[in-house]
Parts: structure tokens; C-alpha cells; sequence
């Protein structure tokens, strides 16, 4: 549970470990040193060879320093030493960590903990200042206060007035179809599969089950029932890596130029299925042929879907599962809704905003980071509506730069949602993280003002936060068996329990027990959700907006299961990701996501 990589770099580069791209730190740091020394490019006997650096030097010794520990550093190098057995290992070290972090494991540690502080002396914490540890916090309610509250259980629906309504997303969807499919923009979609050629027999087989479904599966249906679609249509651009196998040939460019070709030819597709073997789905970044074909179909407004060949070509009683989470998926990136969730409108015109930001370099070592700010849209019954993203710029710019972007986007909701003099406005925004050095909320307040003067605005700044010091156990919950008769789930809370820890705070389980899948997982920590003392107005009422936010969780069209935090704060992480990654692609830019993209959930 400690990642420590203490073993020599000759040694491992020896075993044939590729530590090219890994940190490396210093051994032995002197005073004033940085522990961080640059970025591995390669390893030549007692050398390394530096791609970036802390400082001006790309070379050191070896023997000075060491890889910097990871959970991926371990499994990047272990795969080559344990080879066959590295799989075997991992479940067993897994075992042995769920000792530790399920809920009895956690349970088990704190009695330990408790045991010792309560035969230690006070901590003296500071000149006059001692403390004890006392007991767990027992949550329990009172006739005249409610510590904790079990909110409704989320619902799914499938129509405006949220009459149709399910428990479960794809039941639901087999049941009602999709939220949107009354207006949903092409019910006859174009599909390009890019995909290789020695796979595309297996491939085609795989689709055909896609579009018709599986009898007597959890996807019996197919797509186009399920949504509402008639004539699917899918395209093949096929990849020649038959002609280029065991040659130099890069996998990324034979994709890019195939694709460049075919689209030069025929371009009108809703979106596009780009198929990668699992070796090549495996490359970095800058020669990753999924990424390079993205980029280039999301240039041309043509939202993409990955798959691998191993992933399309299971056994039908497998790829149920796997279909149903990508028929979500690729509705959604066509421009559909597949449900929504029973958060009823106000009478007011509410609109909820998440806020992420970026770092657009991926570097740990430039002094002048550029930044992207990424701003999410929903109206407050769920409904997405756009997402934006800022110019890139300097961490000092970003303040006016997201305010001339929020500006930007609040017009156009405004002209949307055709607010007049004297309405009623509810603004929601939700921030995973307090930036450093600035107040966002005071900017947020004056610039949603600004944005509407002719409005009443209601404010509610939230800060939705995974980070945090608190854990909450049910010891009533004895969790669920699995086949094999093990107990997962055990001591973790029911979702969308509510425990209010302060005036403006609370904790919300997003992750119940019927989210957990393996004995092992984790016990979930629970979101804290704390409202900033300039929100304003009878809209922060800290109870609705938690369970506001605790729905935004199903709101994930990426997979039927719940996120584990809310869309507003989920989806700029995906969009996060992403442009990172395509920062990668010689030529890419990001233009296209706030013209031809702009409401397309295409970063699922």
C-alpha cells in the first residue's frame, strides 16, 4: 500500500522494463534540493537520459536517483518481471489490501488506532495546546434533530412529464426507450467503423448483434429498437494492418490516413466506431492510433466511440453488458438523451454549471503552466445542455478569461431559455476543487449579475469534494453474497444517505451497496458538499442541492451504472483527459468542440 521503487535503474532497464516516460527522484536530497529530477527518455548502463528536467542537466546517474513509486510505475515493471504471473500477483496483493480498506478491514484499523490513543498521554500539539483522541462519532437522530437523512432513491425517466419511470437505466430504457426519442435528430444514423482488416470479419458479426440485439440476454432488444432507430447504417473503413504487419510501419499514421481518405469521399456520418487491437490500444499517447483517428474525425464534427477487438469479439452471454454500456454512450454522442432523472423543474428557471480546469501541457516541470477552463451546462431537471471551453491561458489570466467565457456562456443560455425583465433565476455552480489564490465565487457572482442584469439571480456556489477527512460505516449493512458465497458491500452505507456535519455541510453516499461488484472494493468515501457563504436567496437550501446533486450522479450517459460524483463535476474530468491526451496529436486543435461539438456529449 506504500509504492516505493527502490530497485537500481541499470537493473531494471536490464530486464527489459520500459521506464521511458516515468519521474524519477533523487535518493539522497540535500537540503534545498527539489526531490523531483526530470522525466526518463532512456536508460544506457549507469546513465539517464533525461526528457525534461528540474534543471538545465538531461543526464544523471543512475545510482542517484530512483523511479518515482506509483501504483502505475509498479504495474508497468512488474508486467515485465512476473510476465504470465503478474495477473496472479496482483489479485493476491488486492486480496491483502482489502484487509485494510474494505469496511470491516477500516473498521478493524480504527478499533487498533483507538486502543493505543486511549492508553497515550495528550498530544501536545503547541505551547498550551493538547488533545485526545476520543471515540467514532456515533450518528444517531433525535426527536428534535435529524443527524442523518435517507433521501429518496433516484429515479430514471424516459419522458418530459417524468411519468415513465424505472429503478434501473437500461430496464427502463428496454421498457420506454430513450428520454429524446420523439426528438432525437437523425433516427435513420450513419455510423463509420473504423476498424482492422484482420479483424473485420469477427467485427461485422459483433455489429450485427449490436444493431438486432442477443435473444434471450440482458440485450434483447439491439440499438435500434432500444432508441427508437430505423436503418442503422454502418460504413467500414478498413485498416490494412495485414500488409504492414512486422514492418516499421506506424499503426497511428496507417489510421490517420485511411481515415483522411475515406472522409475525403464521404464525410456524413453521425458518429464513428474506431476499433483498435489490444497491443495498439496499449501505445503511448503520441503514436496511439485510437487518439490520431479521433482527432481527426472530431475535426470534422464526428463524435467517436473506442473499441477494442478483444471487447467486440467475447462470446455473446458477454457482450450484453458490454453493449449496453455502449449503445449509452454512442446515442448520447450522436446528439440523444437517453434519460433523464426525477429532479422536477423549480418555477423558477434553474441551471446548474460545473466548473474544471486543466492543465494543458501535462509537464510537471514548466514554470508557466497554460491552462484550459471547462465549463458544463445542465438546466436543474438534468437536461445537458453545452459545454465550453476557455482559451488557453496563463494561471494569472484565468480569472478574466473565465469570466469573459461564463459571460459568453450565460448570454447564450439566457437567449435559449428565453429569460425576460424581472424572471426568477437559480444559478448552481459545483467546483471540485477551490482553485488556488482566487475567490470564484465573488467572480462568479458578479459575473453572472453582469450576464443578466434584467434577473432576479439566486447564487449557490458549491464545492464538491472527494477529498476530504471523513468515512461513515452502517454496521447494520451485512452486504451481499456473490457466487461464490463471499460478502461484498459489508458496512457500507446505503446511497443517498445524508449526514449533516456543520451548518453549510454535508456528506452524501453516492456508492451503496448494490454498486459494489468484488468482495475487495474499497469501502466508498462519501462526497462532502459545502455551500460557499455568498451564495444567496432562498435557493440554498443545503438539503435540495445535496440531493440535487446526488441525482446528477445517474446522469451519466458513459455506462447504466451511477457516477460516483455528479455529471457537472464528472464530465469536465472526462473532457480533461481527453485534451490532454489529443494534445498529443501533431495538429490537433480543440476549435471544433466549441463549434461543430458544442452540445455533443462527445467526450464520453
Amino acid at each position: 500500500m506504500n509504492w516505493t521503487a527502490e530497485t537500481s535503474l541499470t537493473e531494471l532497464a536490464a530486464t527489459g522494463a520500459d521506464l521511458a516516460g516515468l519521474h524519477v527522484i533523487r535518493r539522497d536530497r540535500q537540503p534545498g534540493q527539489r526531490r523531483l529530477v526530470g522525466r526518463i527518455a532512456s536508460v544506457e548502463g549507469n546513465t539517464v537520459h533525461l526528457s525534461e528536467s528540474s534543471d538545465a542537466h538531461l543526464t544523471i546517474a543512475a545510482d542517484k536517483v530512483q523511479l518515482e513509486g506509483s501504483r502505475a510505475v509498479f504495474s508497468r515493471c512488474l508486467r515485465t518481471l512476473l510476465g504470465d504471473r503478474y495477473k496472479q500477483f496482483d489479485n493476491q496483493r488486492e486480496d491483502r489490501e482489502s484487509a485494510f480498506m474494505t469496511g470491516p478491514g477500516l473498521d478493524k484499523c480504527l478499533d487498533q488506532f483507538f486502543d493505543q490513543f486511549r492508553r497515550a498521554e495528550a498530544l501536545h500539539l503547541a505551547p498550551d495546546v493538547r488533545a485526545t483522541v476520543g471515540e467514532q462519532v456515533n450518528l444517531a437522530n433525535t426527536s428534535g434533530f435529524h443527524t442523518t437523512i435517507e433521501l429518496d432513491p433516484v429515479e430514471y425517466c424516459y419522458d418530459p412529464a417524468k411519468t415513465r419511470r424505472h429503478q434501473f437505466a437500461w430496464a427502463g430504457l428496454e421498457e420506454f426507450g430513450p428520454y429524446s426519442r420523439d426528438s432525437f435528430p437523425k433516427r435513420s444514423p450513419r455510423v463509420l467503423v473504423v476498424c482492422p482488416d484482420v479483424a473485420q470479419p469477427r467485427i461485422e458479426q459483433a455489429l450485427r448483434h449490436f444493431q438486432n440485439g442477443i435473444p434471450r440476454s440482458g440485450f434483447t432488444k439491439g440499438f435500434e429498437r432500444a432508441f427508437n432507430l430505423v436503418n442503422l447504417e454502418f460504413a467500414f473503413c478498413t485498416i490494412p494492418l495485414r500488409k504492414s504487419f512486422g514492418t516499421a510501419s506506424k499503426p497511428a499514421l496507417i489510421y490517420q490516413s485511411h481515415v483522411e481518405k475515406h472522409l475525403a469521399g464521404d464525410s456524413n456520418f453521425d458518429a464513428a466506431i474506431v476499433v483498435v487491437q489490444d497491443d495498439q490500444a496499449q501505445l503511448p499517447d503520441s503514436v496511439s492510433p485510437y487518439l490520431f483517428a479521433k482527432a481527426l474525425l472530431l475535426t470534422n464534427g464526428i463524435p467517436v466511440q473506442e473499441a477494442r477487438v478483444s471487447t467486440l469479439t467475447r462470446p455473446p452471454e458477454g457482450l450484453q453488458w458490454v453493449f449496453q454500456n455502449f449503445a449509452v454512450a454512442l446515442y448520447a454522442k450522436m446528439g440523444g438523451t437517453p434519460w433523464t432523472v426525477n429532479q422536477d423543474l423549480t418555477v423558477n428557471d434553474e441551471i446548474v454549471i460545473g466548473m474544471g480546469l486543466v492543465e494543458t501541457s501535462g509537464s510537471r516541470f514548466e514554470e508557466r503552466q497554460r491552462h484550459v477552463g471547462i465549463t458544463t451546462v445542465f438546466r436543474g431537471d438534468g437536461n445537458y445542455l453545452l459545454a465550453n471551453l476557455s482559451k488557453e491561458c496563463a494561471y494569472e489570466e484565468y480569472p478574466s478569461v473565465l469570466k469573459d467565457s461564463m459571460a459568453e456562456v450565460l448570454a447564450e443560455i439566457r437567449e435559449r431559455n428565453g429569460w425576460r425583465k424581472g424572471d426568477t433565476v437559480r444559478v448552481v455552480f459545483h467546483a471540485s476543487k477551490p482553485l488556488r489564490n482566487l475567490e470564484v465565487d465573488e467572480l462568479m457572482e458578479k459575473c453572472v449579475k453582469e450576464a443578466a442584469p434584467e434577473q432576479n439571480i439566486q447564487f449557490a456556489f458549491l464545492d464538491v469534494l472527494r477529498d476530504h477527512s471523513f468515512q461513515v460505516l452502517d454496521y447494520s449493512q451485512m452486504g451481499r453474497l456473490n457466487k461464490e458465497g463471499q460478502s461484498r458491500g459489508v458496512f457500507v452505507p446505503k446511497r443517498g444517505l445524508l449526514v449533516q456535519v456543520g451548518k453549510d455541510t454535508r456528506l452524501v453516499c453516492t456508492n451503496g451497496p448494490l454498486q459494489i461488484k468484488r468482495p475487495t472494493t474499497p469501502l466508498p468515501m462519501p462526497l462532502l458538499v459545502h455551500l460557499h457563504p455568498l451564495s444567496t436567496g432562498s435557493g440554498c437550501d443545503l438539503t435540495y442541492l445535496t440531493e440535487q446533486a446526488l441525482k446528477f450522479t445517474s446522469l451519466t450517459w458513459r455506462s447504466t451504472q451511477p457516477a460516483y460524483t455528479p455529471v457537472t463535476i464528472y464530465y469536465p474530468e472526462l473532457i480533461s483527459d481527453l485534451l490532454l491526451r489529443l494534445k498529443q496529436v501533431p495538429g490537433w486543435s480543440p476549435v471544433p468542440l466549441n463549434t461543430k461539438l458544442r452540445s455533443s456529449k462527445w467526450f464520453l
